[in-house]
This record gives structure tokens, C-alpha cells and sequence, in this order.
């Protein structure tokens, strides 16, 4: 069973912190199943879903797998796949292992290792030559309502190392705390196929900006995400959010992935001296 956009069930609340670890317990893991629109009827590898779903679209985020063991492959590990993201845009990260990518319409080939971030368009097909013995991945999948104009149409490939001259201070207004600065980031995605969906990197720490940082370089912030929902791949730190209605809190190490939910008010503390995510919000569309 994988997943498909028929086959979600939303929460009765979508208003919840999800989160869980880059090794996920064997039970979670399950055959990654899905219909690829010139191939028909698909399973490789197996996914471990963290994220079922958003405030708006189709929404989810987990890790998927292969090796010699898993549903396509090889008996070396090594794993043949042709995806199109027919599910939506998909931005990943890998953790484990190399792959080389071929796009069918044009032929480019793109080389990938841990670190590396790809940024699928919906309906891309790119054939994945994964190399033995195994190979994992980080993916967040989104499906809004409603067709962009001028989509990308581009396979891009980016790496959590990137480092541009310019990081942008990251300014934003809270509904009820007002103007907030909360450290650098820069962008690796601003539009995607449906609805909303940018990605990018984010970083705090000593010597970043931000309205509430100490001296140990830790951020602490108020977040409702005002631009959608927001779901992250911790790189590097540590990171607390407490919910504010309930007081519950959730603790985060590099790995894990977070869900926050647009709406949902939250206070984010990045522990010093430092803390790095990869971000992707979406949204059916932006805010006016």
C-alpha cells in the first residue's frame, strides 16, 4: 500500500506538531506504491511517512529506502527507478548513499550524494540508477487545488552546504507579537506546480540576526506560519516548539523531521550556538 491522493485521510485536526527520527521504527516502514503515468502500476523501495498531512492540499513528508532487501532492487542494492512525482512537487535530501539522474526529456544526467537537495516538478519523469548496497532519502510531497501559471519544468539540484554571498535576514509580522526577525535564510524554490511552495535554507546561531537571540546564539521566536504550512529536515542543532494553547513540547536533534501547521501558534527555540533546516512551505496560495 503507498500513498495517493485518494487514499489520504485527513486528520479530525490538522492543528498538531508532527515530527519523527531518520530511523523510523520497522513497522513504519512500508512498499512505496504508486501509478506512473507511462509505466502503469509501481513499488520500489519503502517509505516511513512522518507527515500524513496539511492544513491545505495534499501534504506529506517522511524518508524512503532501498537496498538489496527492499521491493525492485537488486540482490547488490542497487535500484533502477523512473518517477515523475505524479503526486505532487518533491523536494529531497539524501542521506545515504549515490544515485545518478537521467531526465528522459532531455537527457541531463545529475549526480547525487548525501547532502544533495532535488527538486522535482510534478510529472518530470527522471529515471533514478541508484548504486548497491543501499540508498535513503528524505522527501516532502505537495498538491494544491489549483494548476500555477508558469510552473517550473526543470529538475534542480541543490546541497544543504550551499552557501550563497547574500543570506537574507529573515523578516516577518506575527499576528499578535507584531514585527519578528528570526535569523538567515536563502531560497532554493519560490513556485511550484500547484498552490504555494517555496523551500530553502535556514540558519541561527551567535552573530545572526534575530529579535530574541542570547549569548549562546540560541533564537527563541513566536511562529503561527503566516505563508503555510512549514515542514523541515533539521540539519545541524537542536530545537525545542512548545504549543501554546496545550504547553506541550516537542524536542528535535539534526535528522528529524518537523511539521508546523499554518495557524497554529508556537514558540520556536533554536538551542545555541547554531541551527541549520531545510524549509519548504505550502500553501493553496499566498496570503494577500
Amino acid at each position: 500500500m503507498g500513498i495517493n491522493e485518494t487514499g489520504i485521510t485527513a486528520s479530525p485536526s490538522t492543528h498538531k506538531v508532527h515530527g519523527g527520527t531518520a530511523a523510523p521504527a520497522a513497522n513504519q516502514w512500508i512498499p512505496f506504491a504508486w501509478d506512473e503515468p507511462r509505466l502503469g502500476h509501481q513499488t520500489h523501495g519503502e517509505i516511513a511517512v512522518i507527515r500524513h498531512h496539511g492544513t491545505s492540499g495534499m501534504l506529506q513528508a517522511g524518508f524512503w529506502r532501498t537496498s538489496s532487501t527492499s521491493p525492485g532492487a537488486r540482490a547488490d542494492g542497487s535500484h533502477t527507478v523512473v518517477y515523475s512525482s505524479p503526486l505532487g512537487d518533491e523536494t529531497a535530501c539524501v542521506l545515504e548513499g549515490t544515485a545518478t539522474l537521467t531526465v528522459t526529456s532531455t537527457g541531463e544526467k545529475f549526480h547525487i550524494a548525501p547532502g544533495s537537495i532535488v527538486s522535482s516538478p510534478k510529472n518530470l519523469e527522471v529515471t533514478w540508477e541508484i548504486s548497491s548496497p543501499y540508498f535513503k532519502k528524505y522527501w516532502c510531497i505537495f498538491n494544491g487545488s489549483a494548476d500555477t501559471a508558469n510552473p517550473p519544468r526543470e529538475l534542480k539540484i541543490s546541497n544543504i552546504n550551499d552557501n550563497p554571498p547574500d543570506w537574507q535576514t529573515y523578516h516577518f509580522v506575527e499576528p499578535g507579537e507584531g514585527p519578528q526577525v528570526a535569523g538567515e535564510l536563502f531560497f532554493i524554490r519560490e513556485g511550484g506546480s500547484t498552490g504555494t511552495m517555496l523551500s530553502g535554507i535556514w540558519r541561527s546561531g551567535k552573530g545572526i540576526p534575530g529579535s530574541h537571540v542570547d549569548a549562546a546564539g540560541a533564537l527563541t521566536t513566536p511562529y503561527t506560519g503566516v505563508l503555510g504550512d512549514e515542514t523541515i529536515l533539521l540539519l545541524e542543532g537542536e530545537v525545542e516548539v512548545t504549543e501554546t494553547l496545550t504547553g506541550i513540547k516537542h524536542s528535535f536533534r539534526a535528522g528529524d523531521v518537523i511539521g508546523l501547521a499554518s495557524g497554529m501558534h508556537v514558540t520556536w527555540v533554536s538551542k545555541g550556538p547554531f541551527s541549520k533546516k531545510l524549509w519548504v512551505i505550502t500553501r493553496d496560495s499566498l496570503p494577500a
